[in-house]
């Protein structure tokens, strides 16, 4: 299937690792020019040249601090710039600490919601603002989390369900622009967070990696983490002509895990 995707202008952010990296890459493959945010530059240039090996699209590495609003608009106004706006926005941001809600304090739920929350909102006020006035796609990239509870994950469960919120208002104010707003609740996926999950869940619980890693694995029916190249895959399809009257979703990539109807 023909994505339609040649010569959209994407902008990935958290785009150095992980589900960011994934899903830029799965965009460049299916023809779309892709900005990358991150603080790691070096890693964003290497994903560049991995998305222009065959020549036919074009890359923007572009140093970003999701919590730095400058920055942000620094980096979005770069993009406007060089390609006259932006036609995807991929919302990705790192990870909230993990652990119990008695081992939080107020500030860890200060930075949590900093990072989060207020991140993935000055991002996208930002982004709406250079993109079409008919036609675009906002991904945010949340949890699964935000459909089943997962132990020690209270600060991510929490403020990715605002960010659910969010994306559904969105869906709402900016049908008229035809911008479709959409959510991604991955569940165990193996990516860094992962393994630092993983490890986290291991010193927590005194287990071996082994035990850690089933405990993750508990809940998904397939038993396995996904690929990265899964969910990059699905960012592609939701950005697409064929998703053209899907927004306001939560759409889970989980294994199954979410259960619920």
């Amino acid at each position: 299937m023909d994505l339609k995707l040649t010569g959209k202008r994407a902008l990935v952010t958290a785009a150095s690792r992980g589900l960011g990296r994934a899903a830029a890459l799965s965009l460049g493959r299916e023809g779309a020019n892709v900005a990358l945010a991150s603080r790691n530059v070096p890693a964003l240039e290497q994903i560049a040249r991995e998305i222009e090996a065959d020549g036919r699209k074009r890359t923007l590495p572009l140093a970003m601090d999701l919590l730095d609003a400058d920055s942000v608009q620094a980096g979005v106004d770069t993009v406007s710039a060089r390609w006259g706006g932006i036609d995807i926005l991929v919302a990705n941001g790192p990870g909230p600490a993990s652990g119990p809600f008695m081992s939080i304090d107020l500030d860890g739920w200060r930075t949590a919601l900093e990072s989060t929350v207020l991140a993935m909102a000055g991002l996208a006020r930002t982004a709406i603002r250079v993109m079409p006035e008919r036609g675009g796609r906002i991904l945010f990239i949340t949890t699964v989390g935000v459909k089943i509870t997962q132990p020690n994950m209270v600060l991510s469960d929490a403020t990715r369900l605002a960010i659910i919120g969010m994306a559904k208002a969105l869906s709402v104010e900016l049908a008229p622009r035809n911008i479709l707003v959409n959510a991604l609740c991955p569940g165990p996926i193996a990516t860094d967070r992962m393994r630092e999950l993983i490890e986290a869940t291991r010193e927590r619980e005194g287990l071996d990696e082994e035990a850690a890693t089933a405990l993750w694995l508990d809940e998904v029916p397939l038993g396995r983490m996904g690929r990265p190249e899964d969910f990059g895959d699905l960012v592609a399809v939701l950005a697409s002509d064929p998703a053209s009257f899907m927004t306001g979703a939560a759409v889970a990539i989980d294994g199954g895990k979410s259960r619920a109807y």
